[in-house]
């Protein structure tokens, strides 16, 4: 076996990591031989409806299948049916009302269980079929990563994942692992269809990965104060106040890019689920709950200052931003299990 994995270090060895960016396959691979890096490239594809792999993603990775000897694809995991229990004896999966013939382990450092459906886990499969699947990396165990090397499990510290479809937040106690929750984050242009626009309404309960979201406020409850200025004369120095409030306001929104007003829409509901998590933490008895003094992220995608403004001025803690690749730490993580 030794020699195997000697000899294999001879040849071309691909790593392909994906992930999904909103109607798009996001891409990278590296081709390392000798243990250097001789080519590394991210590309990205059309995806269809049902997430099915288009024709020029599958040519593309059939293309690097036939052209390479090594060639492994890591596929980040999106279900929203995983989750995280601390202690990895099975019959935690019975005491947290888990079904544990339903679903698929992973004991992490012997100190805690990822799971998740295996109904999930085959959907997935049957995406890549034709291609195959060596790994799938769910973003509790990216995450993991993240905080081993910062070496930091404060139990008054929460860790952040934040990509483009999903944030994941895992709370440690030292080894041991105080709380999580995993959200997927609503493209409403693509993941719903008109039909499911009745069930999104804010007025009903929402319950997400076992978090109720029916106490988050609605957007209407923060503009009450608001001055009717129909009502004020037009010589009236309120009204020449507001007029121009209104106007510089106008020309803000006018100057934004759609790109702008997107992240900004994507970082309310962001906030709104931290909030409604922590929430969470704090009143669930079944959580030793400390008080939290920081929040790290770890950022895969854009984030701008408005959500650090409302996490600090609304939740009152400390944001700490790391830019990090996702795909890069999947490739990583795979270069480890493969050992060559």
């Amino acid at each position: 076996m030794k020699l195997a994995k000697t000899l294999q270090k001879k040849f071309s060895n691909v790593f392909v990591a994906i992930l999904s960016e909103k109607n798009e396959y996001v891409l990278k691979y590296i081709v390392i031989k000798n243990e250097k890096i001789k080519e590394s490239e991210e590309k990205r594809f059309s995806m269809d409806e049902d997430k099915k792999l288009s024709s020029d993603i599958k040519e593309f990775l059939l293309s690097l299948q036939k052209g390479y000897k090594f060639v492994y694809i890591v596929v980040l995991l999106e279900s929203i049916s995983q989750n995280c229990l601390p202690g990895c004896e099975k019959e935690k999966l019975k005491e947290y009302g888990v079904e544990e013939e339903k679903v698929y382990t992973v004991c992490v450092d012997k100190k805690w269980m990822s799971y998740v459906l295996k109904s999930d886990i085959l959907w997935l499969k049957s995406i890549f079929e034709e291609v195959g699947l060596d790994f799938i990396y769910s973003p509790f165990l990216v995450l993991n990563n993240f905080i081993r090397n910062k070496k930091s499990r404060n139990k008054n510290t929460l860790h952040l994942l934040y990509s483009v479809n999903s944030i994941t937040l895992m709370l440690f106690d030292e080894e041991k692992l105080v709380f999580n929750a995993f959200f997927k984050i609503p493209f409403k242009e693509f993941d719903f269809k008109d039909e499911d626009e009745e069930e999104l309404k804010p007025e009903e309960d929402t319950n997400i990965d076992g978090i109720e979201l029916d106490n988050i406020e609605s957007e209407d409850e923060e503009f009450e104060g608001f001055v009717d200025i129909t009502k004020l004369e037009d010589d009236d120095d309120s009204f020449k106040e507001d007029e121009e409030i209104l106007q510089d306001a106008k020309e803000q929104i006018a100057s934004s890019s759609l790109e702008d007003l997107e992240l900004y829409g994507r970082e309310v509901i962001i906030f709104k689920y931290i909030k409604s998590a922590i929430e969470e933490y704090y009143k669930n008895d079944k959580y030793d709950s400390e008080f939290l003094e920081d929040i790290i992220f770890y950022c895969d995608s854009n984030i701008s200052n408005d959500i650090i403004t409302m996490i600090e001025n609304d939740l009152f803690l400390n944001v700490e931003i790391h830019s990090i690749d996702i795909k890069e730490e999947m490739i990583n993580m795979s270069i480890k299990e493969v050992d060559f």
